[in-house]
């Protein structure tokens, strides 16, 4: 039995820190306000609430939940006349139904933090909190072009305005 093996049948268990108090509205008949303008809540449960100390000295933070809603494993996604492969995009669909998200830190009234860009619903279980800071900045990243089509029509639909301090390359 091989290393790889052992890890292949390694079950891994997290339990959440806290959930999504008010997250963005599902899709439905109306059209849904962008997550870079709604501000969203972050509840931390009391037993973590110490963890958030000095967190309001960041502007940015890295929130990763559990995508609890997603039932199925795509793994290969189409759309706008293009297939790849779940890890060469950011679908819900995956083998570890793992949401990350950088969102603008607007204030912390422990155990709550105040955020905006969250793509996450309301009841989605938080796991962790990291820091943005100059470590995660990748200036420039390298992108296929079908990506770079759908940025820029997200864009248009989003208004650069919002965008602009968030996302991507000016043009």
């Amino acid at each position: 039995m091989t290393h790889l093996h052992l890890v292949e049948e390694e079950r891994v268990c997290y339990r959440p820190i806290g959930v999504v108090e008010r997250g963005v509205p599902r899709r439905g008949g109306a059209r849904r306000p962008s997550r870079y303008r709604a501000t969203s809540i972050v509840r931390v449960y009391d037993e973590y609430a110490d963890g958030l100390r000095g967190l309001e000295e960041y502007s940015h933070v890295i929130v990763i939940y559990h995508l609890h809603e997603v039932r199925e494993v795509k793994l290969v996604i189409g759309g706008g006349g293009v297939e790849v492969g779940i890890f060469a995009t950011r679908a819900p669909y995956r083998p570890n139904p793992l949401g990350v998200t950088v969102v603008e830190l607007c204030r912390v009234e422990i155990p709550r933090l105040y955020v905006r860009g969250l793509d996450a619903w309301t009841g989605t279980p938080v796991l962790d909190l990291k820091p943005y800071t100059y470590w995660d900045v990748v200036r420039r990243p390298k992108i296929p072009s079908w990506l770079r089509a759908r940025w820029l029509e997200s864009k248009s639909r989003e208004g650069y305005d919002v965008l602009t301090p968030w996302l991507g390359p000016p043009e």
